[in-house]
Formats: structure tokens, sequence, C-alpha cells
């Protein structure tokens, strides 16, 4: 019994979640990540007030029972039972499912996963963690239709004309460990769109995000598909991608239980954080997407035929991207497209380096010196691409460092991101890495 059971779990959920056209209790990878880091943040609280290994995170924390030992075995248990509690009243659609797995470690009474002490007082503090982020700001309305016509700004994918922007509120949640996004997780404004970095990033993503897989350099086209994870059926959102390339390196594999509590706790605060930050300075700037930008560059295009004004650019009206993969589409075929939010920065990029810094940081370690062989979802030989086509299995063996760059590029390469997206959602990851690294020593 350990937080891997626990994190087995919500990963499993993150999937369901977004499986067989169910519409999410958590929806995107904003309220994705926060229900992960509250469901392990209460595991890792009841584990550390039981077993006083370290401290917990929440202040105003259950007092412990005094009649309660500090041994693994009644830590371990507490910690899975917060950890189901928290899931089920984060994931109330799948309550049946979270009561069959606990069956499996214990004896079920009246629906509850477990009778003795421990399972209780770990079951209390997941209630706790529940009602102290409860007011946090996460039910604010995250979808609309509240678009700005001007070039540069955020407008609909043209392959879904009613696609709505989703966490337009979601950057005024309160962080987890950050005092303020605007302080603690700063990025400056994008390059105006006539400048030359505005047409270097132009230029390479027209060149290498467009939809022609038959004439892609493969190995593009891999790195952009095998960090995917947009959401699609059977598969998820990015914070469960990560979670799985963590659990994959033999270095964490072989650390003591706390050491890996405390790690996975504090990628997914990290990743929660991230998120937060990340739509924040989303809808400050308001970025459109590559096949908005593309397709209405030139002067006459577009609502207010403005064009970007960039002598350096030319616009293609017909451009498409590789597009955000639509693995596993219930009805085959189906078109990929591009996520609905703004550009700057990207979420991939913020949640990426925000996990594997701290990761690698709480591990001693340089993300350069922790290498991992994975295997990505979208190529594990059963996952199908848009067209119903199986996709082959595919090993990777990578640095941390490379999963950075790599996960930073396959936005580029599925034609959905800027390159200066990447370099901004990697600045304000490592920004939010520091700080929950400090956090979780």
């Amino acid at each position: 019994m350990s937080i891997l059971n626990i994190n087995d779990l919500a990963l499993q959920l993150v999937a369901l979640d977004f499986s067989d056209e169910h519409s999410p209790n958590n929806v995107g990878p904003t309220k994705t990540s926060r229900a992960l880091a509250i469901i392990h943040l209460a595991a890792h609280d009841a584990y550390a007030q039981v077993t006083k290994k370290f401290k917990p995170r929440l202040e105003d924390i259950p007092a412990r029972p005094s009649t309660l030992d500090t041994s693994e075995a009644t830590g371990s248990t507490a910690l899975l039972c917060a950890g189901f509690r928290a899931a089920t009243l984060l994931y109330p659609d799948f309550k049946e499912f979270i009561d069959t797995t606990a069956a499996n470690f214990f004896n079920p009474n009246d629906g509850d996963c477990c009778s003795n002490l421990a399972c209780k007082y770990g079951e209390q503090i997941a209630d706790a963690w529940i009602a102290h982020r409860m007011n946090d700001g996460s039910s604010a309305p995250q979808l609309d239709t509240l678009y700005n016509q001007a070039a540069g700004r955020h407008r609909p994918d043209p392959l879904r004309p009613q696609q709505q922007t989703l966490g337009r509120n979601w950057g005024l949640v309160n962080p987890f460990v950050l005092s303020s996004v605007f302080t603690d997780a700063f990025l400056k404004a994008p390059p105006p769109l006539d400048c030359p970095e505005y047409a270097t990033a132009f230029n390479e993503v027209k060149r290498d995000g467009k939809n022609d897989l038959p004439q892609k350099a493969p190995d593009k086209a891999v790195i952009g598909i095998f960090w995917g994870y947009d959401g699609a059926n059977k598969i998820g959102v990015p914070p469960r991608l990560y979670n799985q390339v963590i659990r994959a390196i033999e270095d964490f594999q072989k650390l003591e239980h706390d050491r890996q509590i405390k790690i996975l706790t504090a990628i997914n605060v990290a990743m929660a954080d991230a998120g937060i930050a990340s739509w924040y300075w989303k809808y400050l700037y308001d970025v459109w997407r590559p096949v908005v930008g593309i397709r209405e560059a030139d002067a006459g295009w577009g609502p207010k035929g403005q064009g970007d004004k960039n002598p350096a650019t030319t616009g293609d009206p017909f451009w498409l991207p590789l597009g955000a993969p639509n693995s596993n589409p219930i009805n085959q075929p189906a078109s990929n497209g591009t996520p609905n939010f703004p550009a700057y920065p990207s979420g991939h990029a913020t949640f990426g380096a925000a996990c594997f810094e701290t990761a690698a940081a709480l591990m001693g370690k340089t993300p350069e010196e922790i290498n991992v062989k994975f295997v990505s979802d979208e190529f594990d030989g059963v996952t199908t691409d848009n067209t119903g086509a199986v996709r082959p299995k595919y090993e990777a063996n990578f640095s941390l460092r490379k999963a950075i760059m790599d996960n930073n590029q396959s936005r580029i390469y599925l034609g959905v991101h800027w390159q200066f997206d990447a370099t901004g959602g990697e600045e304000v990851g490592k920004a939010i890495a520091i700080k929950v690294a400090e956090a979780f020593k």
C-alpha cells in the first residue's frame, strides 16, 4: 500500500474522465491539475500527520488521534483512505470505480473504504483539503465566446467555428504554493506582430506544423504526437502524461516511500500552479494561434482586414496544422484541431517544465542527469490516430532535459503554438519549480 496506488488511481480517473464522450468532472488540463494536486496533498498530509516524517502542507489540519501509532503501515493506511476519499469527492461520476479499487485494499463498511481509525483519520484530512479549496475561485465559469476580432487576438479554430474558449477565469484561482502569479511567475509580453522574432516563429511553424504528414519529417511528427495528450479519448490531458514520465524513472522507483510521496505530491502541486499561472498570462495577452495567424497574415484577410503588418511573413488562407492529435476517436475519421484557449504561453511547456524541474530538484539532480525509458499512450501499439489506424508501439529513451525540449517543440511540430509560446511556458514553469521544490525539500 503506497502513494503509487493513489497515483495509479488518479491517472486512471483522468483517462476515464476524458473517455467515451463523458462530460468531464474536471474539464481541461486546468481543473485536472487542481484535482490531482488535492488528491496527492490529502494523501501526503495523512501520511505526514501519522508518521511524523515530514510536515503536512495544510495549516488547519485535523488533530491526529492520540491512539494512532506512527508506523509505516498505519501511515500508509491513512494515506490510501485520504486519497480514495479526495478522489471520490473530485470525481463523483466514478465513485463505483473508486470503491471497487478501494475494495482491493480494504473491507468495505457502509460505503467507506475502511472502518479502522487510521482510515477514518485519512478521510477527515481529505475532507479538510476539499473544504480548504472550496472557495479558491475554481468554480467560476470557464467557457465563453468573448472573442476579440483584432489581428493578433485569440479566436476559434476554423475547423470548429463554434468553439468556446476555456479557462478565462482560471488565472484568478488561488495558487497552492505561489504567493502571486504576477510576482513569482512573471512573464513579459509576447513579441509584437511586426517584429523579426514574430516573423521567425511564424515561418517556423508555417513550415514545420502544417498538416502534410506524408511530406513531414517523420521525427518531427513523432515528437509532436508523442507529447500530445490533448484531451483525447482514453488518454486525457498533459498532467497525466508528465506523471507517467516521472513514474517511469528508475531512480524514482528506487526511492523510499516517503520520498516518493513528496515528489509525486510536489510535481502535481507544481502543475496545478502552472495551470493557474499559464492561464493567467494566456488571457492577459490573448495571443492568436498559428491556424488563425497564418491564414490572416496578409492585409485584407480576417475580420478587420488588418493582417499582421510584418514584411517578413506571407499568409496562406488555406493553411491548417497537423493539429492536436484526436486519438481514439469514437466516430472515425475525425479531424485534429487547435486547443480552445490563447497561445502564449504554452500550457504543455509550462506544465512540463514545472513538473520535470521540480522532480529533478527533489531528487538532488539536474534534468540532464536523469534518464528515462518511456512509452507514451499516443504510441502504445493500441491507440488509433484520427483515421482509426493503430499507431505502432514506440519506447523512447531521453533525459528530463530532452523531455523539456521535445515537449516544448512538439507544439510547434503540431502547428498549434509559436516558438515564443514554448520559451515563455518553460520560463514560467521553471519559476514555479523553484518555489515548489523549496516548499517540499
